[in-house]
């Protein structure tokens, strides 16, 4: 192995590329890519999705014998289990004979398909694939371009297999001023299609954007050409729109749990919501990242809410929102400001979000939409909400929205933990850091001091008295006096002459006394004391036999 193997380094690596990857899945785009999946999850991503859903798809379109299944758009949108391709109406010579039902097993036809309904021609003219579109989605009677996306089911799809063809058959007949129309939906037991018209102006994300919206996700929203926030009137109006869309949606015991500019459609100055059938579908949401990390977000109409918020940002900003929650509003009015921080700020986000119907009264939007009322009211008048479901379906309905909501507190509950674990796993780590470091510095200040002993040897005498140290040559034992005629200046103990050792005729070898000190003033008993307590053994001398008066 090549390289920096150090332990501390490895750690150090690792930990930057935790935080590196953090950074990437906090990021819906990012996170959602197929590299980024297939880099954390190899096992999991490896199937062919797109095989897969050219598979089914066009299975469900020789049944029907309606549609032709054209040329894949590629990855145009963010979900990797959901497939765009171009579907003209076969001609008219195909079609079955008077009387022979198109609906088989699981075909279902929404009730506003209209065949011999004429429509202008729009054209998208800006890439290769966009012309090949084109070229290919119009068919001899002029009707308006189709795109057919196949989405396989999620993990929060609970409508029972007996009543998802009913429930979705209803879906198809939905209609609304400010929901797109469904031109054509049907599903098997993997998953489900649905046909409505191309426009091509795109997304509102791709008007923000300003991109081309037959291009791949990643190339328009990853690094967009241009970034333009609406004006504040439009921004309303758009916003009191898909606001009352999300609350028709709800008032029919739905939710939508997919708010966000990749699924609005402005069309002739009105905004329309478009993918409401997801919730069905049970595939994830686009901010699920996001509001799992903040338990007040519960239930579907917050979760809604809270999708409404990051639109009303992006709208606003031009860019979106790259956190669960906004640190810090500018750069619009304060009633606007007003209206963001009471869904993105991070008190709301930790108490509660407002209702649909708080933020229908909000002051922005009437100050800045204060007609809407009335030209709802038209609107509503010429063009009737419509979605009905049996009693069947209402009940399976509402056993979805109540297990969706239980799935996100149970995740919610999991991240929570984890944040807690990781919390737990850092302050031990902290504290045995610390506990090394103050082990480290002990023992540097141990390194330091044996160093200071060596190199200035042993400590200096005081320079008023000293002791005088005898040693028994007999004995070896050393014996301290403390009387006072024992103590010497150090000069006096320097300059005293060694013992004699042995006489001349090597008669007697016993110790002689020292010469007598010369008299000293009395030193008071606690400086004895003190001064004995100085003292160190010195060791015995193999060749003297008298003793020395020294220092240690």
């Amino acid at each position: 192995i090549i390289g920096n193997m150090r332990p501390d380094f490895i750690a150090e690596r690792l930990n930057a590329l935790q935080e590196y990857i953090n950074q990437v899945l906090m990021n819906p785009i990012l996170a959602s890519s197929l590299p980024t999946k297939k880099f954390i999850d190899p096992d999991s991503y490896s199937t062919p999705f797109h095989d897969l859903a050219l598979q089914y798809a066009s299975m469900s379109l020789r049944t029907d014998g309606v549609y032709t299944l054209g040329q894949s758009l590629g990855p145009i949108g963010w979900r990797l289990r959901k497939h765009y391709f171009k579907v003209v109406h076969k001609p008219q010579g195909n079609k079955h004979s008077p009387g022979h039902s198109t609906t088989k097993h699981h075909l279902i036809k929404s009730s506003s398909q209209s065949h011999g309904k004429q429509h202008t021609t729009q054209v998208c003219v800006t890439t290769s694939t966009e012309k090949d579109y084109n070229s290919s989605t119009r068919d001899q009677s002029g009707r308006d371009d189709l795109i057919l996306s196949w989405t396989e089911f999620g993990p929060d799809r609970y409508v029972d297999d007996r009543e998802i063809h009913t429930v979705l058959k209803n879906y198809g007949g939905v209609q609304h001023p400010y929901i797109v129309p469904i031109e054509h939906i049907a599903s098997n037991d993997s998953g489900a299609l649905v046909i409505r018209k191309f426009y091509k102006q795109g997304s509102l994300k791709d008007v923000l954007c300003s991109a081309t919206p037959c291009n791949p996700f990643l190339s328009k929203y990853g690094s967009p050409k241009g970034r333009a926030p609406l004006p504040l009137k439009e921004l309303a109006l758009y916003a009191r729109q898909i606001l009352e869309a999300i609350r028709f949606l709800h008032s029919k015991g739905l939710a939508c749990g997919h708010v966000h500019c990749g699924n609005v459609i402005i069309v002739d100055g009105v905004a329309k919501l478009m993918d409401v059938e997801n919730f069905i579908f049970g595939v994830p949401s686009f901010y699920r990242p996001f509001f799992v990390q903040h338990s007040k977000i519960n239930n579907c109409e917050a979760i809604d809410v809270y999708g409404f918020g990051h639109l009303l940002y992006e709208m606003c900003m031009g860019y979106p929102l790259q956190d669960s929650y906004a640190r810090q509003i500018t750069d619009c009015p304060d009633s606007l400001k007003s209206l963001l921080e009471s869904i993105l700020s991070r008190d709301a986000c930790k108490s509660a979000l407002p209702t649909l119907d708080q933020l229908t009264t909000h002051p922005f939007f009437s100050e800045y939409a204060g007609h809407f009322n009335d030209l709802y009211a038209t609107t509503i008048s010429v063009q009737r909400p419509h979605l009905k479901f049996s009693t069947t379906a209402k009940d399976q309905l509402k056993l979805a929205v109540q297990k969706t909501e239980a799935r996100v507190r149970d995740e919610q509950r999991s991240v929570k933990n984890q944040k807690r674990l990781v919390r737990v796993q850092e302050m031990m780590t902290s504290e045995e850091e610390k506990k090394k470091i103050k082990q480290k510095a002990k023992q540097a200040k141990l390194r330091a001091q044996n160093s200071l002993q060596l190199n200035n040897g042993p400590p200096v005498a005081p320079p008023s008295i000293t002791a005088t140290v005898h040693l028994s040559s007999s004995t070896g034992v050393i014996v301290k006096s403390d009387s006072a005629n024992s103590i010497t200046s150090p000069q006096e103990a320097l300059m005293s002459p060694p013992p004699s050792h042995a006489n001349s005729s090597g008669g007697n070898t016993s110790p002689q006394p020292p010469p007598s000190a010369p008299p000293v003033p009395a030193v008071p008993p606690g400086s004895l004391q003190l001064f004995a307590d100085l003292q160190q053994p010195i060791p015995a001398s193999s060749s003297s036999g008298g003793g020395e008066s020294l220092w240690p």
